[in-house]
């Protein structure tokens, strides 16, 4: 039996998370049309700052798709600012910038609520999606314990979410709702993911090992010229 070489190894998990400075620049970028908005809204109105952080999301995106980004991410990016804008541009006022991310906020708390009341944790089908989680755990009680406890504290997550942003949008604080939108939400929504796909990896890692396979190779037969040649018996 020997270890495939490294053009047969084969690997399950996704490559290392990217760096601290590709994290830090992608914050950067997402914050970049929040702050144009407040910039201008507050001397010419929710509208032309709805605008002007459009424009600002659209220079970013082709900044991104230059440097190499997906055009899939891209392009949800831009959507949300969109949203944001639409929101702002449809009630009038400054604060419907945000009301987007309360409606996400919900939802998302809406939905692990209810996948934890029917017992399917929610992190567990999107893990599962995604990869992250493979099939072969299907049924595992640990998987599902597991998942329980991801999939509520993702619900406290949305919750500490809206508890500030409610109270700083019933204030109609503009500013209070981008200072904890851009230095709280955000920062604790990426910290929430790449802590659940930390979690869920090393578990199935420890699993893959307790059963006796590395979770970063395959074991494969021997080939015939693998094996080693017979003994001749020595005629004395």
């Amino acid at each position: 039996m020997t270890e495939p070489g490294p053009d047969k190894a084969h690997h399950p998990f996704p490559g290392p998370p990217r760096r601290a400075a590709d994290v830090v620049r992608h914050i950067v970028d997402a914050l970049a049309a929040p702050a144009a908005f407040l910039m201008v809204e507050s001397g010419n109105g929710p509208e032309w700052g709805a605008v002007v952080a459009l424009l600002v999301a659209l220079v970013i995106g082709a900044i991104r798709r230059h440097r190499g980004d997906s055009l899939a991410v891209v392009m949800l990016s831009t959507c949300v600012v969109a949203f944001h804008s639409v929101s702002a541009i449809a009630f009038g006022e400054g604060r419907a910038f945000y009301f987007p991310e309360l409606v996400v906020n919900a939802a998302g708390l809406l939905a692990c609520a209810g996948s934890l009341l029917i017992g399917r944790p929610l992190t567990e089908a999107v893990c599962r999606k995604a990869g992250v989680e493979p099939s072969g755990t299907a049924g595992d009680p640990a998987a599902r314990r597991r998942h329980v406890r991801l999939t509520a504290g993702w619900a406290v997550l949305w919750v500490s979410h809206l508890v500030p942003l409610g109270y700083l949008y019933a204030a109609d604080s503009l500013v209070g709702l981008t200072l904890v939108s851009a230095l709280f939400c955000k920062p604790s929504l990426l910290a929430t993911a790449a802590f659940t796909v930390v979690v869920v990896r090393r578990a199935v890692r420890q699993g893959l090992y307790a059963t006796g396979v590395a979770p970063d190779h395959q074991v494969v037969a021997a080939t015939p010229e693998d094996r080693p040649a017979p003994r001749r018996k020595d005629p004395s």
